[in-house]
């Protein structure tokens, strides 16, 4: 890259209130690098998804005309590359605990992020309002392109995405444990591991931050129940590299992150089996217990690859670090997680950055063709 390319920033195709932009975003700002949000349209996206090979936000054009897709790959690509300020622990097994923890925070809590923002009338007419102005392109009346939106998205992601009646207690639970697992936790520290933040807090920086933090409904049970996790949002997003540099970087697995982590190993881990064993099978839905539900879902392609990352990583560590982490998640857990999937996909995404257009045709956020 050219000095000139090194300088220019890099371009963020996405949104203000997307769940994953704002993960981005605040990497982004925390490292110091460069960037302009572009908000999205039907044009840029095509454009994007003619680079890329996916339909998703956010993506990132480099100044050298290379592309970034999804955000824990843009987030280890510049791990590697732009090493200082590091957000990624010297200790193997504190390092895999923070990858776990970000993908159960991009992954799981997901769905509970979609529902409060889509099921409650005043945030749903709120944003269906904001992402109208993003189909400017779309010659109709703006109350069309509003119900477009509002029935789109709660279609898709939320009761197309296993909510309903009967599961709604179990997924709202999912926020409302995360508030108080965290606020136990910002209690004694500022950031999920220690003194430093790492891909554990750029996680959970995706629902918190876009969604539960700035939604109407969510936002107010969070100033109310968790006023420490308010507080740690607004430290992630005021993070700058001149501020890091005194912050020491997590050394171990704290002793104190046994409820996250007991859910990650009860409920996030026997998910990404079942939607690995359904993908295996063919099937297009997945069912599974979640604490005295059912929930049924479309089979996610996308899931089975984070599955299969998370594995690689874990069976890489040493004898040490894996005990390490057993100790930590559980024998079951950790067994469980290093069985491979019955049908592993490898290479879902290319290696950072794309260069070359993609032949196949885009697919959908979960790699759905």
């Amino acid at each position: 890259m050219t000095d000139q390319h090194a300088s220019a920033p890099l371009l963020v195709y996405g949104t203000d209130c997307s769940y994953y932009t704002g993960k981005l975003e605040t990497y982004l700002r925390a490292k110091g690098i460069a960037y302009r949000l572009v908000p999205f349209g039907e044009e840029n996206m095509r454009r994007a998804a003619r680079h890329t090979g996916v339909v998703q936000i956010p993506q990132v054009e480099c100044p050298d005309g290379s592309w970034l897709v999804d955000t824990t790959l843009i987030i280890a690509h510049f791990e590697r590359t732009r090493r200082e300020p590091s957000f990624t622990p010297v200790d193997p097994a504190t390092a895999f605990v923070s990858r776990l923890v970000e993908d159960y925070a991009d992954e799981w809590l997901w769905r509970p992020a979609m529902h409060y923002r889509w099921s409650f009338p005043t945030t749903a007419a709120l944003m269906s309002a904001w992402l109208a102005e993003h189909v400017r392109d779309r010659r109709v009346p703006e109350w069309l392109k509003r119900l477009y939106w509002r029935r789109r998205q709660h279609g898709t992601f939320v009761a197309g995405d296993g909510v309903a009646p009967a599961t709604r207690i179990a997924i709202e639970s999912a926020y409302l444990d995360t508030l108080a697992t965290l606020e136990a936790v910002f209690a004694i520290r500022p950031f999920v591991l220690g003194e430093r933040p790492t891909a554990a807090d750029f996680g959970f920086m995706g629902p918190l931050f876009r969604h539960f933090f700035s939604d109407p409904a969510p936002a107010r049970i969070m100033r109310e129940r968790a006023p420490a996790v308010h507080e740690w949002v607004a430290r992630m997003w005021n993070l700058r590299p001149e501020r890091i540099a005194g912050m020491p970087m997590p050394e171990r697995i704290p002793d104190d992150l046994g409820a996250l982590l007991a859910t990650i190993g009860e409920v996030y881990l026997p998910y990404l089996d079942a939607n690995a064993a359904a993908f295996a099978k063919g099937d297009t839905r997945v069912s599974y217990p979640v604490r005295g539900t059912t929930i049924t879902e479309p089979v996610k392609p996308y899931r089975v690859w984070c599955r299969d990352r998370l594995r690689t990583e874990l069976v890489g560590l040493d004898a040490d670090a894996r005990s390490t982490v057993e100790r930590a998640l559980g024998a079951s857990a950790t067994a469980r997680l290093a069985a491979p999937s019955p049908r592993p996909i490898e290479n879902l995404v290319a290696e950072l950055p794309l260069t070359t257009p993609p032949k196949a045709k885009p697919v959908d956020s979960w790699w759905r063709r």
